[in-house]
């Protein structure tokens, strides 16, 4: 998977205003030149029950791919809050499922 693989795809990121890990998520998607529509879950209560549904997990940001697989937007430990190369692997699988 490459980002501009990824940026072929409907993409939906789940994140909030405050939050500082979606935001360098936002960032890095921008960085590679994925401009993605933000569905926050503060101002959308059922949007957040759809994430905890999908994920088992109401951590933000998640990464919807065509209204399926979920893929966090973060790496605790990772440079940045965010290993690069794992996301793009974990997109992969997720799609391969």
């Amino acid at each position: 998977m490459t980002w501009q693989e990824l940026a072929t795809h409907d993409l939906a990121m789940y994140t909030t205003n405050w939050c500082p890990d979606c935001k360098r998520f936002k960032r890095a998607l921008a960085k590679h030149g994925i401009e993605v529509p933000e569905i926050d879950i503060d101002a959308d209560p059922a949007a957040g029950k759809r994430l905890e549904e999908k994920t088992g997990r109401t951590a933000i940001p998640y990464l919807e791919i065509d209204g399926g697989p979920m893929v966090r937007g973060w790496h605790s430990g990772a440079p940045g809050g965010l290993d690069e190369a794992l996301f793009l692997k974990e997109v992969a699988e997720a799609l391969d499922k």
